[in-house]
């Protein structure tokens, strides 16, 4: 099952090391198209559980914006299997909440139950609590929701009493549905980590993105960390460094995707 893993500060520690390690040694993607001047410095908390620790995705969102010479604050609060309800009641979350100062506060909940009919009582409440809770401690604070992938191949088990949930399409629209309405309802920031995964799904299949059924191996967390980026420093992720494991058509894959899916629109005409 899921490890524990709270409050993890900065780019301190082995994991931020290997990060950097990794990164250094990455290979270029090709230019990218003509950047937005990203924000000098952002603090971030990121509040979920393993799909945010499970190979460091802050640390890895902090690395790419350090190739850009952007700089990212962050800590995590990430406790194996926790849900925004769990979290909204946590003295040790609210506590780093109310220490002020962030520019993002990032919430991911549990993997499955915002697909599930009991979002309605169990997740969309308590993402509203934490968001006013988050506000009202950080003037100017922007809280965005981090779209989770759905499981490799979908829900078997509650797929018996729950259709849509069964398959991995299925079970993604949910999600992405689910994460959308918390982030317009909480007039929040999309991190639309879910619709960029399923893109990459269709458009190389034969890319895998995940570490077992329900977790991100290192090509799904750059993926992630790619999108996060985009959102964090209104910026292409085009032409960012990738880990050497990540083949050049895979990350470049990864990058366009993920800039396409974050990009402003165009106003119509």
């Amino acid at each position: 099952m899921e490890h524990y893993k709270i409050l993890k500060r900065g780019l301190a520690g082995l994991a931020a090391l290997l990060v950097a390690f990794s990164l250094a040694s990455c290979k270029k993607a090709p230019a990218a198209p003509q950047r937005i001047p990203a924000v000098p410095k952002l603090r971030v908390l990121f509040v979920g559980n393993s799909l945010t620790f499970v190979n460091d995705l802050p640390a890895l969102t902090a690395g790419l914006a350090k190739a850009r010479n952007s700089k990212m604050e962050y800590e995590m609060y990430a406790p194996g299997g926790y849900t925004l309800a769990q979290h909204s009641a946590d003295a040790a979350l609210l506590g780093k909440i109310n220490e002020g100062n962030w520019n993002y506060v990032v919430l991911q909940e549990q993997s499955q139950i915002p697909a599930f009919p009991w979002a309605e009582t169990q997740v969309f409440p308590f993402a509203r609590k934490l968001s006013q809770t988050i506000r009202d401690a950080n003037p100017g604070v922007k809280v965005a929701f981090y779209m989770t992938m759905a499981r490799k191949n979908g829900d078997a088990q509650n797929g018996k009493y729950f259709p849509e949930v069964g398959t991995y399409a299925g079970m993604q629209k949910k999600l992405n549905e689910a994460y959308t309405r918390m982030a317009l309802e909480n007039q929040g920031v999309l991190v639309p980590v879910g619709e960029v995964w399923e893109k990459v799904r269709e458009q190389d299949p034969a890319l895998d993105l995940y570490g077992d059924e329900v977790h991100p191996n290192q090509a799904g967390t750059y993926l992630a960390a790619c999108v996060f980026y985009a959102v964090l420093f209104a910026d292409s992720p085009v032409g960012l460094p990738h880990p050497p494991q990540i083949g050049d058509y895979a990350a470049e894959t990864i990058q366009k995707l993920a800039y396409e899916a974050t990009k402003p629109a165009k106003p119509a005409l």
